[in-house]
């Protein structure tokens, strides 16, 4: 894996440590929102290991969903979830939505599996 492309892997794995120790300090909403940050760099770490930065978050969405999982033929259901992350996250972050423990449990769980699945997908071939 690049030093490039590590570095937001690394930051992705950071976020998602945060999301849960605020998920367990008793801030769902806030969790919500880490667990989001920690698949967006995860995303944006995949993306610059195929050589491309976009420059917003809705464009790194459209970039990893196009580059990524079609290209790489990574599982849909990591294209989805960040879409969901994206979402849920604008909810809580700009709307003021309140997220159930539940549902930051998920987004965590979602956020684990796109960075193992990108940790995965950026080790060099044997």
């Amino acid at each position: 894996m690049s030093d490039a492309a590590a570095e937001p892997l690394d930051r992705g794995r950071q976020e998602l440590l945060a999301a849960r120790a605020l998920l367990e300090g008793g801030f769902p909403s806030q969790a919500l929102a880490r667990a989001y940050f920690a698949a967006f760099h995860a995303a944006s770490a995949a993306l610059l290991a195929v050589g491309e930065t976009p420059s917003t978050p809705a464009g790194v969405l459209a970039a990893f969903n196009r580059r990524v999982v079609h290209d790489d033929h990574l599982d849909p259901d990591h294209a989805r979830a960040l879409r969901k992350l994206f979402e849920d996250r604008n909810d809580v972050d700009y709307a003021l939505a309140e997220a159930p423990d539940r549902e930051a449990e998920v987004a965590i769980e979602q956020a684990q599996a796109l960075i193992d699945a990108v940790a995965v997908l950026l080790e060099p071939a044997a």
